[in-house]
C-alpha cells in the first residue's frame, strides 16, 4: 500500500540522477507492482496488491499532468482500505470482516478485487531557487471509482496540495515532500484531514543508475489508528532514452503501516 507521494519523490530523485528531466511534449507510461503485508495492529494480516497504469504528459518544462488507475486485490480482515495515497487504516474493531471480534478462532477474512480509484495530478516547476532549489507544487484529485461495497476505497473524493523541494549536491539528490490531504467522510467513519511529509535523498550510481531512501510520515486519518511511519529505499536504472526501470521495497515502524512491501515500476517514454 505504497504511496503516489513516496514513490513520486524517489521518481524524482530517480530521474535528475539517471534520466535527466521531461522535455516539452513528453509523454510517459508507467505500469507496476506493489505488494504489502501487516497487521496494523488488528487481529490478522492485510495482504494488498496494487497494479498502478498511470500516463503522464508535459506540454512544457513547467507543467506536468498524470492520470493514474490501479487494479487492486485485498485480503484481510477488513481493517484497511487500499489506495493510491496510502489507504485508509480504519483502526481495530472498524472493519467489514472480523468485526473487531479478539477471538482468533472466529476471525471473520475477507478478499476482494477490482479497480481503484483514479488519481488526477497537475503539477507545476517554479524557476530555481537560488539557482540551485528546486520546487514542485501539485494538486491531486480522487475520483472516486474503487468499488466502496467491497472496500476497495471510501466512495468519496479526495484531494491534496503537494510542496516537494529539491537541489543537486554532486551525485546526491536531497528531497523533501510535504502535503495536505483532505478526505471525504465514511458513512460510519469520521476521516481527519492528515499531513503528510517525507525526507530523504537519491544518490547517483552512473548516468544510468541510481539509489535512494526516505523516511516517511503520515497522520492517522481516524481516531482509532497510529499514524504511518516507514523507511523506504529505491534502486533505478535507465535502459536507453525510451525504458527505464524501478525496485524498490519498504519497512514500517509503526501499526499504522504494512509491516513490510516491495514493487517493481517499468516505465516508457515515445520518442517525440
Amino acid at each position: 500500500m505504497k504511496t503516489n507521494f513516496i514513490l513520486n519523490a524517489a521518481l524524482l530523485a530517480a530521474s535528475l540522477s539517471a534520466a535527466g528531466t521531461a522535455v516539452a511534449g513528453d509523454w510517459k507510461y508507467s505500469l507496476g507492482t506493489d505488494v504489502s503485508s501487516g497487521d496494523y495492529g488488528d487481529v490478522a494480516d492485510t495482504d494488498i496488491t496494487s497494479m498502478p497504469f498511470t500516463a503522464s504528459f508535459s506540454p512544457d518544462n513547467r507543467w506536468t499532468f498524470k492520470a493514474s488507475l490501479p487494479w487492486t486485490q485485498v485480503e484481510g480482515p477488513g481493517g484497511v482500505i487500499p489506495g493510491g495515497d496510502g489507504g485508509i487504516v480504519l483502526g481495530n474493531g472498524n472493519g467489514r470482516g472480523n468485526g473487531g471480534n479478539q477471538n482468533d478462532d472466529e476471525i471473520v477474512m475477507i478478499e476482494e478485487s477490482g479497480l481503484g480509484d483514479l488519481w488526477l495530478t497537475g503539477s507545476y516547476s517554479l524557476d530555481p531557487l537560488g539557482g540551485q532549489y528546486f520546487m514542485d507544487l501539485s494538486a491531486k484529485y480522487k475520483v472516486p471509482l474503487a468499488d466502496e461495497d467491497k472496500g476497495l476505497g471510501t466512495g468519496q473524493a479526495d484531494y491534496t496540495l503537494q510542496a516537494e523541494l529539491f537541489t543537486s549536491i554532486g551525485p546526491y539528490t536531497p528531497f523533501m515532500t510535504l502535503a495536505r490531504k483532505f478526505k471525504g467522510d465514511l458513512s460510519e467513519v469520521e476521516l481527519r484531514n492528515v499531513w503528510y511529509t517525507s525526507v530523504g535523498s537519491g544518490y547517483r550510481l552512473s548516468d544510468t543508475s541510481s539509489i535512494g531512501a526516505s523516511l516517511d510520515y503520515q497522520q492517522a486519518a481516524t481516531d482509532s489508528a497510529d499514524a504511518q511511519t516507514e523507511i523506504f529505499g529505491y534502486f533505478s536504472h535507465r535502459l536507453d532514452n525510451q525504458w527505464s526501470g524501478m525496485l524498490y521495497a519498504y519497512l514500517g515502524l509503526s501499526d499504522g503501516s504494512p509491516d513490510q512491501g516491495f514493487g517493481v515500476q517499468i516505465s516508457y517514454r515515445p520518442e517525440n
